[in-house]
């Protein structure tokens, strides 16, 4: 079943990936979760840097599905749950992309940060109208 999110990127597995059990290491969703993380962030507000980011990830929750090989390659999807005033919460999920099986399931909350004083900023009108475009179901607290 493909993703039901709006927004995806396609990751393929890669050898490196696998363990010593045949299947990828769970800690690299992570990583996989984390480039369409950082792709969506970059859509969503059209930067195009990594050094202009004003996200940090706060809590990353993962259900794991079901095991994923080499040389399987998965959709990766990602949306915004809901909206706080400082924060917000990303819905992920992840399914191999010949099959359609699910993998993984995500939810992160990513606090608006400013790097430069080191600590969280509200989301201002103009980010929050971003993120509502790109997810309009997005609940706002």
């Amino acid at each position: 079943m493909p993703s039901r999110y709006r927004f995806t990127i396609n990751v393929d597995v890669r050898f490196a990936d696998m363990d010593s059990m045949g299947h990828v290491n769970n800690a690299v969703y992570l990583t996989y979760f984390e480039a369409a993380r950082m792709a969506y962030w970059m859509h969503v507000t059209g930067r195009g840097d990594l050094k202009d980011m004003d996200m940090i990830l706060a809590r990353a929750e993962v259900d794991f599905r079901s095991p994923l090989v080499a040389p399987e390659s998965v959709e990766v999807g990602v949306r915004c749950a809901s909206i706080g005033r400082t924060s917000f919460v990303l819905e992920q999920d992840m399914h191999e992309r010949r099959t359609g099986r699910l993998v993984a399931e995500a939810r992160k909350v990513l606090v608006h940060y400013d790097y430069r004083i080191g600590r969280p900023v509200p989301i201002d009108e103009e980010m929050r109208r971003k993120i509502l475009a790109q997810d309009p179901e997005a609940k706002q607290a």
